[in-house]
């Protein structure tokens, strides 16, 4: 019995830091803001037939903050070599806001930072936890997904990447 409720605890967490199965889903198109307010649609960021990361963090995940770090670390020389972008999509509440442009600055982020604050996209997306990153393809369809971050994990990222856009 025990050993049940374990496999059952197990499984109910591992869920919920998956994504709804967004593999081969076209990356929705919603309302969001630039770090200067401006509302734009999610789809125009889009540059259909580049690589494409999107980030999905806030200001209080740490796990969040070290992938982008990561990614950072790389995305000069990866842009260079596949021509990649990578957006990196807040979900701070209007408490938190404030503390975005001010964290970028810090961590010299070289990639576009935008702003969901109602979690339009990450609810169209079907989402409940950050970090959760996504790779597109070059039609916009959603080749890649994972929720969390474990040192190095950016690797694969770029693996997929340059499989894509060989």
């Amino acid at each position: 019995m025990r050993n049940l409720i374990a496999v059952l605890l197990i499984a109910f967490f591992s869920i919920s830091f998956i994504g709804d199965g967004n593999i081969g889903k076209v990356f929705p198109s919603v309302e969001i803001k630039t770090l200067e307010g401006e509302v734009i649609e999610s789809s125009s960021f889009i540059d259909v037939g580049k690589p494409t990361i999107v980030s999905f963090w806030s200001t209080t995940c740490v796990p969040c903050i070290k992938e982008l770090n990561a990614i950072n670390s790389k995305y000069i020389e990866w842009k260079k070599e596949t021509g990649l972008e990578v957006y990196a999509i807040s979900t701070d509440d209007a408490r938190f806001q404030a503390r975005v442009p001010l964290i970028v600055s810090k961590k010299k982020w070289q990639f576009p930072v935008l702003l969901d604050g109602f979690k339009k996209l990450f609810t169209a997306l079907g989402v409940s936890t950050n970090p959760y990153t996504v790779v597109l393809d070059k039609t916009g369809k959603i080749v890649y997904e994972h929720n969390s971050y474990i040192d190095g994990e950016e690797e694969e990222l770029i693996k997929i990447i340059r499989g894509l856009y060989k």
